[in-house]
């Protein structure tokens, strides 16, 4: 039988874990950022990322199998597995496209399909979490879950469409005249939008809980995952900003940030699963 009575003891987090991989990250953001990027081939760092996500799937579904007596638990856990399993096909079905059949993918694309799907089943395997050990939020909680995303939105939605100039930093911004922007740019603007929303909805839902589970045996196991989820994030938001202007490839920043967001995650599952 399942209880709303929360555990009050904790999972140790291993420190020498966390510092492995910062250091295999750096090692890999520098390695990113030298080697040639050339989009009909797979390299190493492109298959680690993409294994990155199916990793992490693996891990949500092991999870699940020990809550599958839990209508509740086994269903979010096995969410969230889809939810990795459909970024991980996104980036196969890319790849299959980009260097299989040699066809650039243009944006939004099929695989943006997969993609997609990672924010509805991510987020109801937090909120289900979040619901049945705190049915009833605070304000401040409530607030956090609907303007993160909002706000994060009004955000990328004002600076991806008009332009401007920061010559000599944040207090010389110069705005200039919004352009005649074609088709393209406005499909990928619009595309660009619902996916800045959604990245950060789930964050915002990340955030709330580490807030309810803080204290309890599942605490070190959520605050790691919203490390996870926020390293995510700023490598979503930061790819469907730089990419709205195509000045975005593999050696850019995110993509280290999206490998360093599954790790830190297949090891939050870990941790969930010793509790």
């Amino acid at each position: 039988m399942e209880s709303n009575e929360q555990p009050k003891l904790g999972t140790n987090i291993n420190y020498f874990v966390i510092t492995a991989i910062f250091i295999v990250m750096l090692i890999y953001s520098v390695g990113n950022a030298i080697e040639p990027n050339v989009d009909s081939e797979l390299d190493a760092f492109e298959a680690i990322l993409t294994a990155g996500f199916g990793a992490a799937a693996i891990f949500a579904f092991i999870v699940a199998k020990r809550y599958w007596g839990s209508k509740i638990f086994g269903r979010a856990y096995l969410s969230l597995a889809i939810a990795y399993a459909s970024y991980f096909v996104g980036w196969v079905l890319w790849f299959v496209y980009e260097i299989g059949y040699q066809v650039e993918n243009p944006y939004p694309y099929y695989p943006d399909i997969f993609y997609f799907a990672f924010y509805p089943f991510a987020i109801y395997h937090l909120r289900t979490n979040i619901r049945y050990f705190k049915p009833k939020l605070s304000s401040h909680q409530k607030t956090t879950i609907i303007w993160i995303p909002i706000g994060a939105t009004i955000v990328y939605a004002f600076f991806g469409l008009v332009p401007f100039e920061t010559p000599q930093g944040i207090a010389s911004v110069v705005f200039q005249p919004i352009p005649e922007y074609d088709f393209d740019f406005y499909k990928e603007y619009l595309a660009g939008i619902a996916f800045v929303f959604f990245t950060t909805w789930v964050f915002s839902y990340a955030v709330v809980g580490s807030q309810v589970f803080r204290g309890t045996m599942l605490g070190n196991a959520w605050g790691l995952l919203l490390v996870g989820f926020a390293l995510n994030t700023f490598g979503d938001v930061r790819y469907y900003f730089f990419e709205l202007f195509g000045i975005f490839d593999r050696s850019d920043i995110a993509t280290p940030l999206w490998v360093a967001g599954t790790i830190v995650v297949c090891y939050a599952l870990y941790k969930h699963r010793d509790v």
